[in-house]
């Protein structure tokens, strides 16, 4: 089931022939709003992925992109997948997405990272997340796009393999695999409520949502494209949608997302945002 609601998407990192915009996530803290991305840079030697950051006090007018991390098709540091604080440190989950032999998608080396900053500006070294348990890096399998969840005492991580598997730890280094759903699509975004997980996903178009209890049973509330058809920057596919949550009622939550334009090059993105947005409502949960 699809929805098609009315909403007013707005760019705030337009699409140029050099540099797309994708993965969008974000945190308030201070009264700047801090918005980490990929961006996709299409120069002399070739196209590279970077992890960046913009900033805002206005949710309107925001910096050029500063560059966090190194140069380099083994690598590709992209898609933060969130930060959250915790223990005097901030943390944000990113991945690699390995294209060393000019593979259009990133190849069965890709995996997900942590870095930590104590001031949301300086980053450290990416750590691999060894959420599979204990087993050589090579056989963890292809992963990308990671959210992590604070959850009591321990941390959900959700990441794309096999639709959207999980694994929790009680540090962060040591990691239990639980399962998967195949059900679900990637660059998930997952929120909490009593004993309810919503995770928001990105199927071949638009955004989904499901919800589990148990992460054995999930129930599916479709997916809504929002406005797409009003939005030639999004023609592609509108995806990789992130909540930042301002307050329990939703009433006030941002959805930034991207959407694809790829007619110039492959990956070309412009990364929006809509004010305001109700994802129960945008959804039909009552």
């Amino acid at each position: 089931m699809s929805k098609n609601i009315n909403s007013n998407a707005k760019v705030i990192l337009p699409q140029t022939k050099a540099q797309g915009f994708r993965d969008p996530c974000a945190i308030l803290s201070g009264g700047i709003y801090h918005l980490y991305y990929s961006l996709v840079q299409n120069e002399d030697d070739g196209q590279f992925f970077y992890l960046a950051e913009s900033i805002s006090h206005d949710l309107k007018n925001w910096s050029a992109p500063r560059i966090l991390s190194p140069k380099g098709s083994e690598y590709n540091y992209s898609s933060p997948g969130n930060v959250f604080f915790q223990n005097n440190l901030y943390h944000m989950c990113i991945q690699t997405y390995p294209r060393r032999d000019g593979e259009t998608y990133g190849n069965e080396n890709s995996r997900i990272f942590i870095i930590h900053s104590k001031d949301l500006i300086h980053w450290t070294t990416p750590e691999l997340l060894k959420v599979k348990g204990d087993i050589p890096v090579g056989e963890m399998g292809r992963m990308i796009d990671p959210y992590i969840l604070q959850s009591g005492d321990e941390f959900l991580c959700f990441y794309k393999q096999n639709g959207v598997s999980f694994s929790k730890s009680k540090d962060l280094i040591t990691w239990e695999y639980l399962g998967n759903c195949s059900g679900c699509g990637e660059n998930v975004c997952v929120l909490k409520e009593g004993s309810s997980y919503y995770i928001l996903h990105s199927p071949k178009n638009g955004l989904g949502l499901l919800k589990t209890d148990n992460f054995s049973d999930f129930e599916d509330f479709g997916t809504t494209t929002l406005n797409q058809e009003a939005y030639p920057w999004a023609k592609d596919r509108l995806t990789a949608g992130f909540i930042l949550q301002r307050n329990p009622k939703h009433d006030k939550d941002i959805l930034f997302f991207h959407g694809d334009d790829e007619s110039n090059y492959t990956f070309g993105a412009s990364i929006a945002l809509i004010e305001n947005w109700n994802f129960k409502k945008a959804f039909s949960i009552m």
